[in-house]
């Protein structure tokens, strides 16, 4: 796979002359080695976007994409059924625990996906045990958090993804570069949110726009 520059492609809600837009105004340090991303299931031709959270522990050990996942239909207290959209295209697997957190970061509840989701539109839908994650609302946000159950916290970033990656075939390993400090155009990538950003002190969000 391909790891493309300082650049972000074109949002779908904005327009410009180039297909290349500058996003980094600084980056000032990195993490001393980059980290392996698991891609299973996602896509070839898939580019993965620029400017998204990672946690990475180690030098060149196990980064983890800290993807926001999009409601796509609400759920009652009592519904098994869960949709979800991935916001810059990281698949969603059995396993990944997830929960709507507050604006803290922390969540009420939390569930382990479990099973292996139906895809339509890229929209993924699992099968979730009545209750768990409580009611939801269309386009309510799920996030990574650190273990099942009730009163749990978000997974914190260690900074941002530097580059953004061209998926040339299906699965396998990636590899990323984190920003622990440097300055962004927080407009020309997905939106972050505040108690990720609270983490990263090191990251400048500047914006085009109010």
């Amino acid at each position: 796979m391909s790891n493309y520059g300082n650049y972000y492609g074109v949002p779908a809600d904005k327009s410009y002359e180039s297909g290349v837009v500058p996003v980094w105004l600084e980056v000032k340090e990195r993490k001393v080695a980059g980290g392996t991303v698991d891609l299973t299931g996602v896509a070839a031709g898939t580019l993965i976007p620029l400017g998204i959270p990672v946690s990475l522990k180690t030098m060149g050990g196990e980064a983890k994409f800290l993807e926001t996942y999009t409601v796509e239909a609400a759920v009652a207290a009592s519904g098994t059924s869960l949709k979800i959209k991935p916001l810059n295209g990281i698949v969603p697997k059995a396993g990944m625990i997830v929960g709507k957190c507050d604006a803290d970061g922390k969540a009420a509840k939390a569930v382990a996906l479990s099973g292996t989701p139906s895809v339509s539109n890229g929209v993924y839908t699992f099968t979730i045990t009545a209750g768990v994650l409580g009611e939801l609302s269309k386009g309510d946000k799920l996030y990574i958090v650190s273990e099942a159950g009730e009163n749990k916290v978000a997974v914190l970033p260690d900074g941002l993804s530097w580059r953004q990656i061209h998926v040339e075939a299906e699965g396998g390993k990636g590899t990323v570069a984190v920003v622990t400090k440097g300055q962004i155009l927080g407009d020309r990538i997905s939106a972050v949110p505040d108690f990720y950003k609270a983490a990263m002190p090191g990251i400048t969000f500047e914006y085009e726009t109010a």
